[in-house]
Protein backbone atom coordinates (compact mmCIF):
# COMPACT_ATOMS: atom_id res chain seq x y z
CA UNK A 1 0.00 0.00 0.00
CA UNK A 2 1.47 3.34 -0.55
CA UNK A 3 2.24 6.00 1.30
CA UNK A 4 -1.65 8.14 0.31
CA UNK A 5 -3.53 5.47 0.84
CA UNK A 6 -1.89 5.04 4.33
CA UNK A 7 -2.93 8.69 4.95
CA UNK A 8 -6.47 7.75 3.39
CA UNK A 9 -7.31 5.30 5.76
CA UNK A 10 -5.64 7.42 8.90
CA UNK A 11 -8.33 10.13 7.56
CA UNK A 12 -11.48 7.86 7.32
CA UNK A 13 -10.37 6.15 10.45
CA UNK A 14 -10.66 9.72 12.60
CA UNK A 15 -13.98 10.54 10.95
CA UNK A 16 -15.54 7.41 12.71
CA UNK A 17 -14.99 9.03 16.10
CA UNK A 18 -14.65 13.05 14.65
CA UNK A 19 -17.86 14.30 12.96
CA UNK A 20 -15.46 17.28 10.94
CA UNK A 21 -11.57 17.10 11.09
CA UNK A 22 -9.38 20.00 9.52
CA UNK A 23 -7.09 19.48 6.84
CA UNK A 24 -4.70 21.39 8.31
CA UNK A 25 -4.54 20.14 11.35
CA UNK A 26 -4.22 16.80 9.73
CA UNK A 27 -1.48 17.39 7.87
CA UNK A 28 0.06 18.93 11.20
CA UNK A 29 -0.49 15.76 12.92
CA UNK A 30 0.86 13.71 10.19
CA UNK A 31 3.90 16.08 9.68
CA UNK A 32 3.27 16.79 5.90
CA UNK A 33 3.23 19.50 3.47
CA UNK A 34 -0.66 20.56 3.17
CA UNK A 35 -0.76 20.55 -0.49
CA UNK A 36 0.66 16.41 -0.27
CA UNK A 37 -2.48 16.07 1.59
CA UNK A 38 -5.11 17.64 -0.86
CA UNK A 39 -4.01 15.09 -3.49
CA UNK A 40 -5.42 12.38 -1.20
CA UNK A 41 -8.87 13.87 0.09
CA UNK A 42 -9.58 14.53 -4.11
CA UNK A 43 -8.85 10.97 -4.21
CA UNK A 44 -11.59 10.22 -1.51
CA UNK A 45 -13.50 12.59 -2.60
CA UNK A 46 -14.26 11.36 -6.55
CA UNK A 47 -14.67 7.40 -4.43
CA UNK A 48 -17.58 9.47 -2.34
CA UNK A 49 -15.63 8.30 0.79
CA UNK A 50 -15.40 12.13 1.91
CA UNK A 51 -17.24 15.14 1.03
CA UNK A 52 -14.90 18.69 2.16
CA UNK A 53 -15.89 22.26 1.89
CA UNK A 54 -13.18 24.78 1.60
CA UNK A 55 -12.70 27.26 4.11
CA UNK A 56 -10.64 30.20 4.42
CA UNK A 57 -8.22 31.25 7.43
CA UNK A 58 -6.12 34.40 8.24
CA UNK A 59 -3.27 33.28 10.51
CA UNK A 60 0.41 35.11 11.21
CA UNK A 61 3.22 34.05 9.42
CA UNK A 62 6.88 35.08 9.99
CA UNK A 63 8.54 37.62 7.27
CA UNK A 64 12.40 37.23 6.53
CA UNK A 65 13.37 38.78 8.99
CA UNK A 66 11.49 37.15 11.83
CA UNK A 67 13.08 34.03 10.45
CA UNK A 68 16.37 35.69 10.51
CA UNK A 69 15.98 36.59 13.87
CA UNK A 70 14.34 33.19 15.20
CA UNK A 71 17.54 31.18 13.63
CA UNK A 72 20.26 33.75 15.68
CA UNK A 73 19.25 36.45 18.29
CA UNK A 74 17.35 39.78 18.32
CA UNK A 75 19.16 43.00 17.43
CA UNK A 76 18.07 44.31 21.25
CA UNK A 77 19.41 41.47 22.41
CA UNK A 78 22.42 41.18 20.91
CA UNK A 79 23.26 44.60 22.48
CA UNK A 80 22.13 43.30 25.77
CA UNK A 81 24.89 40.78 25.59
CA UNK A 82 27.96 42.53 24.42
CA UNK A 83 27.63 44.81 27.60
CA UNK A 84 30.04 43.73 30.14
CA UNK A 85 29.10 43.91 34.14
CA UNK A 86 30.66 46.85 35.11
CA UNK A 87 28.76 48.96 32.19
CA UNK A 88 29.91 50.52 28.85
CA UNK A 89 29.65 53.74 27.22
CA UNK A 90 27.80 54.68 24.14
CA UNK A 91 31.40 55.47 21.98
CA UNK A 92 32.55 52.09 23.47
CA UNK A 93 29.74 50.45 22.60
CA UNK A 94 29.36 51.43 19.11
CA UNK A 95 32.94 50.63 18.05
CA UNK A 96 32.09 46.75 19.32
CA UNK A 97 29.63 46.76 16.75
CA UNK A 98 32.00 48.42 14.60
CA UNK A 99 30.70 51.99 14.19
CA UNK A 100 32.40 55.11 13.97
CA UNK A 101 32.08 58.62 13.28
CA UNK A 102 34.08 59.39 9.74
CA UNK A 103 34.95 62.99 8.90
CA UNK A 104 34.92 63.95 5.53
CA UNK A 105 36.12 66.85 3.44
CA UNK A 106 33.56 68.31 0.57
CA UNK A 107 34.39 70.94 -1.85
CA UNK A 108 31.31 73.58 -2.09
CA UNK A 109 31.56 76.58 -3.96
CA UNK A 110 35.33 77.29 -3.22
CA UNK A 111 35.18 76.69 0.19
CA UNK A 112 36.10 73.87 1.78
CA UNK A 113 33.39 72.71 4.22
CA UNK A 114 33.43 69.33 6.63
CA UNK A 115 30.48 67.20 6.88
CA UNK A 116 30.13 64.40 9.21
CA UNK A 117 29.07 61.19 7.02
CA UNK A 118 27.21 58.47 9.61
CA UNK A 119 27.57 55.11 9.51
CA UNK A 120 25.17 53.07 7.94
CA UNK A 121 25.30 50.12 10.35
CA UNK A 122 24.19 53.15 13.10
CA UNK A 123 20.98 53.38 12.04
CA UNK A 124 20.32 50.00 12.69
CA UNK A 125 22.43 50.34 16.12
CA UNK A 126 19.90 53.08 17.42
CA UNK A 127 16.71 51.15 16.06
CA UNK A 128 18.01 47.71 17.95
CA UNK A 129 19.11 50.32 21.12
CA UNK A 130 15.70 52.11 21.63
CA UNK A 131 14.18 48.27 21.64
CA UNK A 132 16.52 47.41 24.22
CA UNK A 133 15.60 50.19 26.26
CA UNK A 134 11.68 49.34 25.99
CA UNK A 135 11.62 45.87 26.66
CA UNK A 136 13.67 46.68 29.77
CA UNK A 137 17.20 45.01 29.17
CA UNK A 138 19.45 47.92 29.81
CA UNK A 139 19.66 51.57 31.91
CA UNK A 140 21.53 54.26 31.55
CA UNK A 141 23.37 56.29 34.07
CA UNK A 142 25.37 59.40 33.95
CA UNK A 143 26.17 58.62 30.07
CA UNK A 144 27.42 54.61 31.39
CA UNK A 145 24.80 51.88 29.85
CA UNK A 146 24.37 48.66 32.20
CA UNK A 147 22.01 45.57 31.62
CA UNK A 148 19.48 46.00 33.90
CA UNK A 149 19.68 42.17 35.27
CA UNK A 150 21.58 38.91 34.53
CA UNK A 151 20.64 36.09 31.86
CA UNK A 152 17.10 37.82 30.16
CA UNK A 153 15.89 35.97 27.78
CA UNK A 154 15.34 37.38 24.21
CA UNK A 155 11.65 38.00 24.21
CA UNK A 156 10.73 38.87 20.48
CA UNK A 157 12.97 35.41 19.73
CA UNK A 158 10.54 33.78 22.10
CA UNK A 159 7.30 35.14 20.87
CA UNK A 160 8.58 34.63 17.35
CA UNK A 161 9.05 30.99 18.40
CA UNK A 162 5.22 30.72 19.77
CA UNK A 163 4.23 32.38 16.78
CA UNK A 164 1.35 30.18 16.50
CA UNK A 165 -0.12 30.59 19.67
CA UNK A 166 -0.32 34.45 19.36
CA UNK A 167 -3.91 35.65 18.29
CA UNK A 168 -4.65 37.95 15.21
CA UNK A 169 -5.78 41.33 16.94
CA UNK A 170 -3.70 41.60 20.19
CA UNK A 171 -1.17 43.98 21.16
CA UNK A 172 2.06 41.14 20.70
CA UNK A 173 0.10 40.49 16.88
CA UNK A 174 0.09 44.49 16.15
CA UNK A 175 3.87 44.92 17.35
CA UNK A 176 5.22 41.97 15.64
CA UNK A 177 3.52 43.61 12.33
CA UNK A 178 4.92 46.95 13.18
CA UNK A 179 8.19 45.98 13.15
CA UNK A 180 7.20 43.67 10.19
CA UNK A 181 8.77 40.48 11.69
CA UNK A 182 5.56 38.93 11.29
CA UNK A 183 2.37 39.52 8.50
CA UNK A 184 -1.33 38.70 7.57
CA UNK A 185 -1.70 35.32 5.47
CA UNK A 186 -4.99 33.73 4.38
CA UNK A 187 -4.88 30.19 4.00
CA UNK A 188 -7.13 27.67 2.35
CA UNK A 189 -8.17 24.38 3.94
CA UNK A 190 -10.49 22.19 3.97
CA UNK A 191 -13.47 21.02 6.32
CA UNK A 192 -14.09 16.81 5.78
CA UNK A 193 -17.09 14.99 6.58
CA UNK A 194 -18.18 11.72 5.68
CA UNK A 195 -19.36 10.65 1.93
CA UNK A 196 -21.91 8.43 0.68
CA UNK A 197 -19.85 5.67 -0.07
CA UNK A 198 -18.09 6.30 3.72
CA UNK A 199 -15.98 3.10 4.48
CA UNK A 200 -13.47 3.04 7.87
CA UNK A 201 -10.88 1.45 5.00
CA UNK A 202 -9.66 2.76 1.51
CA UNK A 203 -10.52 0.52 -1.39
CA UNK A 204 -8.37 1.43 -4.64
CA UNK A 205 -10.48 2.16 -7.71
CA UNK A 206 -10.00 0.72 -10.68
CA UNK A 207 -10.73 3.23 -13.83
CA UNK A 208 -11.73 0.51 -16.43
CA UNK A 209 -12.92 -3.12 -16.32
CA UNK A 210 -9.96 -5.19 -17.65
CA UNK A 211 -10.05 -8.85 -19.37
CA UNK A 212 -7.96 -9.71 -16.73
CA UNK A 213 -10.08 -9.19 -14.03
CA UNK A 214 -13.39 -10.55 -16.00
CA UNK A 215 -11.08 -14.26 -16.81
CA UNK A 216 -10.17 -14.52 -13.34
CA UNK A 217 -13.67 -13.27 -11.29
CA UNK A 218 -11.14 -10.22 -9.99
CA UNK A 219 -14.05 -7.86 -11.16
CA UNK A 220 -16.47 -9.24 -8.13
CA UNK A 221 -14.50 -7.80 -5.54
CA UNK A 222 -12.90 -4.56 -7.10
CA UNK A 223 -14.21 -0.90 -6.76
CA UNK A 224 -14.62 1.11 -10.18
CA UNK A 225 -14.62 4.86 -10.53
CA UNK A 226 -17.90 6.00 -11.31
CA UNK A 227 -17.99 7.81 -15.00
CA UNK A 228 -18.74 11.47 -15.18
CA UNK A 229 -20.57 11.82 -18.12
CA UNK A 230 -20.80 15.52 -17.78
CA UNK A 231 -17.23 15.89 -18.19
CA UNK A 232 -16.03 18.48 -20.29
CA UNK A 233 -13.64 16.81 -22.87
CA UNK A 234 -10.19 17.49 -24.11
CA UNK A 235 -10.34 21.23 -26.07
CA UNK A 236 -9.07 20.40 -29.34
CA UNK A 237 -6.87 23.14 -30.70
CA UNK A 238 -7.95 23.61 -34.67
CA UNK A 239 -8.61 26.35 -37.41
CA UNK A 240 -11.46 28.22 -37.13
CA UNK A 241 -13.46 29.96 -40.38
CA UNK A 242 -13.57 33.57 -40.69
CA UNK A 243 -16.70 35.31 -40.63
CA UNK A 244 -16.40 36.74 -44.00
CA UNK A 245 -15.44 32.60 -44.98
CA UNK A 246 -18.83 31.48 -43.28
CA UNK A 247 -21.02 34.30 -44.82
CA UNK A 248 -19.50 33.30 -48.36
CA UNK A 249 -20.25 29.66 -47.97
CA UNK A 250 -23.97 30.76 -47.45
CA UNK A 251 -23.52 32.71 -50.26
CA UNK A 252 -22.44 30.23 -52.29
CA UNK A 253 -25.22 28.08 -51.38
CA UNK A 254 -27.91 30.09 -52.13
CA UNK A 255 -26.34 30.77 -55.31
CA UNK A 256 -25.44 27.27 -56.30
CA UNK A 257 -29.55 26.67 -55.22
CA UNK A 258 -30.52 28.65 -57.60
CA UNK A 259 -28.59 27.25 -60.79
CA UNK A 260 -25.49 28.85 -60.90
CA UNK A 261 -21.86 27.38 -61.39
CA UNK A 262 -18.96 29.00 -59.69
CA UNK A 263 -16.41 30.61 -61.79
CA UNK A 264 -12.69 30.12 -61.28
CA UNK A 265 -11.44 33.57 -59.79
CA UNK A 266 -7.83 32.42 -58.39
CA UNK A 267 -6.14 34.99 -60.96
CA UNK A 268 -5.41 38.35 -58.51
CA UNK A 269 -3.20 40.18 -61.19
CA UNK A 270 -4.96 40.76 -64.23
CA UNK A 271 -4.60 42.76 -67.54
CA UNK A 272 -6.19 45.51 -68.03
CA UNK A 273 -7.35 44.32 -71.24
CA UNK A 274 -9.72 42.06 -69.26
CA UNK A 275 -10.74 44.57 -66.78
CA UNK A 276 -11.11 47.29 -68.25
CA UNK A 277 -11.07 47.73 -72.37
CA UNK A 278 -12.69 43.85 -72.59
CA UNK A 279 -15.73 45.86 -70.46
CA UNK A 280 -16.02 48.79 -73.27
CA UNK A 281 -14.67 50.93 -70.12
CA UNK A 282 -12.48 53.76 -72.05
CA UNK A 283 -8.90 54.24 -71.40
CA UNK A 284 -9.52 57.62 -70.21
CA UNK A 285 -12.17 56.73 -67.56
CA UNK A 286 -11.05 57.66 -64.02
CA UNK A 287 -11.72 54.48 -62.40
CA UNK A 288 -7.93 53.67 -64.51
CA UNK A 289 -5.99 56.29 -62.59
CA UNK A 290 -3.63 55.40 -60.35
CA UNK A 291 -4.97 56.98 -57.33
CA UNK A 292 -7.80 54.10 -58.01
CA UNK A 293 -6.26 51.09 -59.07
CA UNK A 294 -3.01 49.21 -57.94
CA UNK A 295 -0.32 49.16 -61.01
CA UNK A 296 2.05 46.33 -60.80
CA UNK A 297 5.61 46.98 -61.54
CA UNK A 298 7.03 43.33 -62.32
CA UNK A 299 5.90 42.13 -64.36
CA UNK A 300 4.51 45.23 -65.98
CA UNK A 301 3.24 44.26 -68.76
CA UNK A 302 0.56 41.26 -69.57
CA UNK A 303 0.76 38.60 -72.18
CA UNK A 304 -0.87 38.92 -75.44
CA UNK A 305 -4.27 38.34 -75.56
CA UNK A 306 -5.52 37.00 -79.03
CA UNK A 307 -4.93 39.44 -81.63
CA UNK A 308 -8.76 38.97 -83.89
CA UNK A 309 -9.83 39.49 -80.20
CA UNK A 310 -7.67 42.23 -79.44
CA UNK A 311 -8.75 44.36 -82.63
CA UNK A 312 -12.37 43.67 -82.36
CA UNK A 313 -12.20 45.38 -79.02
CA UNK A 314 -10.14 48.02 -79.97
CA UNK A 315 -12.03 48.55 -83.36
CA UNK A 316 -14.71 49.34 -80.69
CA UNK A 317 -13.68 51.82 -78.77
CA UNK A 318 -12.48 53.56 -81.45
CA UNK A 319 -15.04 53.57 -84.03
CA UNK A 320 -18.18 51.49 -82.69
CA UNK A 321 -20.40 49.19 -84.14
CA UNK A 322 -23.55 47.27 -83.50
CA UNK A 323 -25.02 50.76 -83.64
CA UNK A 324 -22.75 52.78 -81.62
CA UNK A 325 -20.00 55.01 -82.72
CA UNK A 326 -17.73 54.27 -79.73
CA UNK A 327 -16.03 56.80 -77.92
CA UNK A 328 -13.71 58.05 -81.19
CA UNK A 329 -10.15 58.08 -79.92
CA UNK A 330 -6.90 56.68 -80.13
CA UNK A 331 -7.11 52.97 -78.82
CA UNK A 332 -3.65 52.36 -77.03
CA UNK A 333 -2.28 48.68 -77.26
CA UNK A 334 0.43 49.62 -74.86
CA UNK A 335 -2.51 50.76 -72.17
CA UNK A 336 -4.35 47.26 -72.36
CA UNK A 337 -1.51 45.30 -71.53
CA UNK A 338 -0.53 47.16 -68.29
CA UNK A 339 -0.89 44.48 -65.44
CA UNK A 340 -3.01 45.92 -62.19
CA UNK A 341 -4.66 44.15 -59.29
CA UNK A 342 -8.16 43.57 -60.16
CA UNK A 343 -10.86 46.35 -59.29
CA UNK A 344 -13.95 43.87 -59.92
CA UNK A 345 -14.50 40.20 -60.60
CA UNK A 346 -16.56 41.23 -63.86
CA UNK A 347 -13.05 40.67 -65.18
CA UNK A 348 -13.11 36.95 -64.36
CA UNK A 349 -17.26 37.23 -66.04
CA UNK A 350 -15.33 39.12 -69.32
CA UNK A 351 -12.95 35.96 -69.74
CA UNK A 352 -15.84 33.23 -69.55
CA UNK A 353 -17.70 34.81 -71.92
CA UNK A 354 -15.44 35.05 -74.10
CA UNK A 355 -14.59 31.07 -73.41
CA UNK A 356 -18.26 30.43 -73.93
CA UNK A 357 -18.81 32.44 -77.36
CA UNK A 358 -15.63 29.77 -78.48
CA UNK A 359 -17.86 26.98 -77.44
CA UNK A 360 -20.81 28.07 -79.19
CA UNK A 361 -19.17 28.42 -82.37
CA UNK A 362 -18.24 24.71 -81.49
CA UNK A 363 -22.04 23.18 -80.04
CA UNK A 364 -24.08 26.04 -81.10
CA UNK A 365 -25.57 28.19 -78.14
CA UNK A 366 -27.15 26.89 -74.92
CA UNK A 367 -28.09 29.10 -71.46
CA UNK A 368 -25.59 29.35 -68.55
CA UNK A 369 -25.69 31.05 -65.03
CA UNK A 370 -22.29 31.75 -63.35
CA UNK A 371 -21.16 33.13 -60.02
CA UNK A 372 -17.88 33.98 -58.68
CA UNK A 373 -16.84 35.20 -55.10
CA UNK A 374 -13.57 36.32 -54.76
CA UNK A 375 -10.82 39.34 -53.74
CA UNK A 376 -10.77 42.78 -55.64
CA UNK A 377 -8.16 45.54 -54.52
CA UNK A 378 -8.59 49.20 -54.67
CA UNK A 379 -6.90 51.92 -53.91
CA UNK A 380 -9.04 53.05 -51.35
CA UNK A 381 -8.32 55.54 -48.31
CA UNK A 382 -9.09 52.86 -45.31
CA UNK A 383 -11.22 53.88 -42.37
CA UNK A 384 -14.38 52.05 -40.54
CA UNK A 385 -16.15 51.11 -43.90
CA UNK A 386 -13.32 50.52 -46.19
CA UNK A 387 -10.52 48.75 -47.12
CA UNK A 388 -8.38 48.60 -49.87
CA UNK A 389 -8.46 45.01 -50.67
CA UNK A 390 -12.46 43.37 -50.37
CA UNK A 391 -14.38 40.52 -51.82
CA UNK A 392 -17.27 41.19 -54.56
CA UNK A 393 -19.96 38.84 -55.14
CA UNK A 394 -21.09 38.75 -59.00
CA UNK A 395 -23.69 36.55 -60.82
CA UNK A 396 -24.57 36.34 -64.79
CA UNK A 397 -27.07 35.09 -66.52
CA UNK A 398 -26.39 34.06 -70.54
CA UNK A 399 -29.60 33.61 -72.08
CA UNK A 400 -31.93 34.52 -75.42
CA UNK A 401 -34.41 35.75 -73.56
CA UNK A 402 -32.38 37.68 -70.64
CA UNK A 403 -34.68 40.25 -69.49
CA UNK A 404 -34.52 43.49 -67.11
CA UNK A 405 -37.29 41.81 -65.14
CA UNK A 406 -36.02 38.50 -65.13
CA UNK A 407 -32.42 40.02 -63.88
CA UNK A 408 -35.12 42.19 -60.80
CA UNK A 409 -36.35 38.51 -60.33
CA UNK A 410 -33.33 37.15 -59.72
CA UNK A 411 -32.04 39.58 -57.40
CA UNK A 412 -34.91 39.67 -55.16
CA UNK A 413 -34.98 35.54 -54.88
CA UNK A 414 -31.14 36.17 -54.08
CA UNK A 415 -31.83 38.47 -51.25
CA UNK A 416 -35.29 37.19 -50.26
CA UNK A 417 -33.01 33.88 -49.14
CA UNK A 418 -30.62 36.33 -47.09
CA UNK A 419 -33.91 37.74 -45.02
CA UNK A 420 -33.69 40.93 -47.26
CA UNK A 421 -37.12 41.54 -48.88
CA UNK A 422 -37.81 45.16 -49.24
CA UNK A 423 -35.66 46.31 -52.10
CA UNK A 424 -35.76 49.39 -54.13
CA UNK A 425 -34.03 50.05 -57.84
CA UNK A 426 -32.65 52.99 -58.74
CA UNK A 427 -31.26 53.84 -62.50
CA UNK A 428 -27.64 54.41 -62.75
CA UNK A 429 -24.56 54.64 -65.23
CA UNK A 430 -22.34 52.36 -65.69
CA UNK A 431 -19.76 51.93 -68.35
CA UNK A 432 -20.34 48.57 -69.66
CA UNK A 433 -24.21 48.23 -68.71
CA UNK A 434 -27.36 49.46 -70.39
CA UNK A 435 -29.64 49.52 -68.54
CA UNK A 436 -28.05 49.85 -65.04
CA UNK A 437 -29.83 49.86 -61.46
CA UNK A 438 -28.23 50.99 -58.05
CA UNK A 439 -29.67 47.90 -55.30
CA UNK A 440 -31.40 49.03 -52.05
CA UNK A 441 -32.33 47.38 -49.37
CA UNK A 442 -33.67 48.29 -46.14
CA UNK A 443 -31.01 48.20 -42.97
CA UNK A 444 -33.51 47.46 -39.89
CA UNK A 445 -30.68 48.92 -37.49
CA UNK A 446 -29.94 52.34 -39.39
CA UNK A 447 -33.37 52.31 -40.22
CA UNK A 448 -32.67 53.59 -43.59
CA UNK A 449 -32.08 52.39 -47.29
CA UNK A 450 -28.58 51.63 -47.75
CA UNK A 451 -26.80 50.42 -51.34
CA UNK A 452 -26.35 47.02 -51.43
CA UNK A 453 -25.22 46.33 -54.96
CA UNK A 454 -25.12 47.09 -58.57
CA UNK A 455 -26.92 45.45 -62.07
CA UNK A 456 -27.56 45.64 -65.35
CA UNK A 457 -27.74 44.15 -69.03
CA UNK A 458 -24.18 44.11 -70.92
CA UNK A 459 -23.68 46.46 -73.46
CA UNK A 460 -23.47 45.04 -77.18
CA UNK A 461 -20.36 47.03 -77.27
CA UNK A 462 -18.85 44.51 -74.55
CA UNK A 463 -20.22 41.25 -76.19
CA UNK A 464 -19.94 41.93 -79.44
CA UNK A 465 -15.81 41.80 -79.63
CA UNK A 466 -16.12 38.70 -77.32
CA UNK A 467 -18.17 36.40 -80.01
CA UNK A 468 -21.60 36.18 -78.31
CA UNK A 469 -24.34 36.32 -80.56
CA UNK A 470 -26.74 39.72 -80.93
CA UNK A 471 -29.79 37.31 -80.02
CA UNK A 472 -28.18 36.51 -76.88
CA UNK A 473 -28.63 39.09 -73.60
CA UNK A 474 -26.52 39.08 -70.25
CA UNK A 475 -27.57 40.43 -67.18
CA UNK A 476 -25.40 40.70 -64.51
CA UNK A 477 -25.18 41.66 -60.43
CA UNK A 478 -22.60 42.31 -57.99
CA UNK A 479 -22.67 43.21 -54.24
CA UNK A 480 -19.48 43.13 -51.75
CA UNK A 481 -19.46 40.56 -48.63
CA UNK A 482 -18.06 42.65 -46.10
CA UNK A 483 -21.08 44.39 -45.50
CA UNK A 484 -23.36 41.95 -45.20
CA UNK A 485 -20.70 40.45 -42.65
CA UNK A 486 -20.51 43.31 -40.87
CA UNK A 487 -24.63 43.28 -39.95
CA UNK A 488 -24.99 39.91 -39.54
CA UNK A 489 -21.96 39.85 -36.90
CA UNK A 490 -22.65 43.55 -35.62
CA UNK A 491 -18.70 44.26 -36.63
CA UNK A 492 -18.97 48.12 -35.99
CA UNK A 493 -15.74 49.07 -38.29
CA UNK A 494 -14.15 46.48 -40.58
CA UNK A 495 -10.60 47.31 -39.71
CA UNK A 496 -11.45 44.90 -36.64
CA UNK A 497 -12.66 42.36 -38.87
CA UNK A 498 -9.55 41.89 -41.29
CA UNK A 499 -5.97 42.95 -40.53
CA UNK A 500 -3.69 42.99 -37.22
CA UNK A 501 -6.47 44.07 -34.99
CA UNK A 502 -8.28 41.05 -35.43
CA UNK A 503 -8.70 39.16 -32.48
CA UNK A 504 -8.36 35.00 -32.80
CA UNK A 505 -10.95 34.52 -29.96
CA UNK A 506 -13.41 36.22 -31.42
CA UNK A 507 -13.20 34.38 -34.78
CA UNK A 508 -13.37 31.36 -32.75
CA UNK A 509 -16.39 32.06 -31.19
CA UNK A 510 -18.21 33.47 -34.09
CA UNK A 511 -21.49 31.49 -34.81
CA UNK A 512 -22.52 29.26 -37.87
CA UNK A 513 -23.92 32.23 -40.82
CA UNK A 514 -27.27 30.82 -41.46
CA UNK A 515 -29.72 33.17 -43.08
CA UNK A 516 -33.42 32.72 -42.79
CA UNK A 517 -35.44 33.62 -45.75
CA UNK A 518 -38.64 36.05 -45.32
Amino acid sequence: MDQKQDYANIILTQLESIETLNSLEIAKSLSINHQDLVGCLLQLESANYIKTEGQKQDQLILTNEGTTILNSQSGEYEIYQKIPQEGISMLDLQKLFGIEQVQKVKQEQGEKKEKQIEDPKKKQFDLGFGNAKKMGYIKMDKGLISKVANDLPDKIKLELSQLNTIKLGSQQAKLLIERKLAMISTIKYFEIKKGIKYANKFREQFAALTTEQLLNGEWKECDYKSINLNAEGEKISMGNLHPLLKVRKQFSQILIGLGFEEMPTNQFVESSFWNFDALFQPQKHPARDAHDTFFCSDPELSEEVDTNLRDKVKSMHQTGGVGSIGYQYEWSHEEARKNILRTHTTAVSSKMLYRIAQLYKEKGYFPKKYFSIDKVFRNETLDATHLAEFHQIEGIVIDKNASLGQLMGIIREFFRQIGINKLWFKPTYNPYTEPSMEIYGYHPVLKKKVEIGNSGVFRPEMLAPLGIPEDVNVIAWGLGLERPTMIYYDIRDIRTMVGPEVKVETVRQNAFCVFESK
